[in-house]
């Protein structure tokens, strides 16, 4: 995608990017150093990673404000939170942290710009066949689904208020360097450890459900689309869904990484593995509302994403 201007013409966009070192964090910062005149401050929990700050938005308010008037970002873009734990420990990452964060945001004296990072288990069970719409009943099922639905409430009340801020609701992500605590990722895992070994299986979960697997490039560059949307333009909706728009069977996903790293050994799925969607056996976002608000559309497709996915772990070996 071509580069979005924030402001005027020659201006520097000072942006605020927390989570930088997740798997969306990550690749949003990839994409980011692509766009000229943006200046990027990096904010992570851990201090034993490459980043400019180190903040625990649920740690302290006083200290979020603190570090929002240092950096005086002009947009910040949260993909911080936690997707697996204790419900303490979603409650904290994906609730009081961002309720720190929002206001700090709505007292900070200044226009900031918020795109938070949200998720389609806000939906809960989404009816099979069906795709869920920004307006689509949100019934989450899971402590992961409950608390990321906290923060959203936050982020939309606080759009209500004045703040600009949006929230993309994004699917499953898939692509180069996923972590294990994917189902991809856990995978290639198994596969790396299969060849070093020489000899082994692949043993999974259940693979009944169904995904709208997204590719984390795609998913940047819809953060980026919004995070450096120029201001003037008509107010963005305060939820999009950000997705394939496809729904894939989890097993012919399995079957195409299986495939594309020349695997022939065998396939169990009565193990372990189980991740925070065993009880959404059915996802499928509909996109259309981004597509038209941003100009966004998902570059990738499934069998590309897995291609580097596969290609970017053996870079790592």
């Amino acid at each position: 995608m071509g580069a979005f201007k924030f402001v005027g013409v020659g201006l520097m966009t000072r942006l605020m990017l927390l989570g930088a070192d997740g798997f969306i964090g990550a690749h949003v910062r990839a994409r980011l150093a692509s766009e000229p005149d943006v200046d990027v401050t990096t904010v992570t929990r851990r201090g034993d990673v490459d980043a400019d700050v180190r903040l625990d938005l649920a740690e302290s308010p006083v200290a979020v404000a603190h570090t929002l008037r240092d950096v005086a970002p002009d947009v910040v873009v949260n993909c911080a939170g936690s997707t697996t734990g204790e419900a303490s420990l979603l409650a904290a990452n994906n609730l009081v942290a961002v309720s720190n964060l929002v206001d700090a945001l709505l007292t900070a004296g200044r226009p900031v710009r918020l795109v938070h990072l949200g998720s389609v288990a806000e939906y809960g069970r989404i009816p099979a066949g069906e795709a869920a719409r920004e307006e689509s009943p949100e019934r989450p099922v899971t402590p992961y689904g409950l608390t990321k639905l906290a923060g959203t409430h936050l982020v939309r009340t606080a759009a209500a208020a004045g703040l600009d801020a949006v929230t993309l609701r994004v699917t499953t992500p898939i692509g180069p360097d996923a972590p294990v605590l994917t189902l991809a990722g856990r995978l290639v895992g198994q596969l790396r450890q299969i060849e070093a070994e020489g000899a082994g299986g692949v043993t999974t979960g259940p693979l009944d459900d169904v995904r709208d697997f997204v590719d984390i490039r795609d998913v940047a560059d819809a953060v980026v689309a919004v995070a450096l949307r120029p201001r003037g333009r008509a107010a963005l909706p305060s939820v999009l869904n950000v997705g394939s728009g496809v729904a894939t069977p989890t097993r012919e996903m399995v079957t195409a990484l299986l495939a594309l790293a020349g695997f022939t050994g065998g396939l169990r799925t009565d193990g372990g593995g189980a991740h925070r969607d065993t009880a959404l056996p059915w996802q499928h976002a509909d996109i259309t509302r981004a597509r038209e608000a941003l100009g966004w559309s998902p570059r990738h497709t499934l069998e590309s994403s897995l291609h580097d996915l596969w290609h970017s772990a053996l870079a790592h070996c």
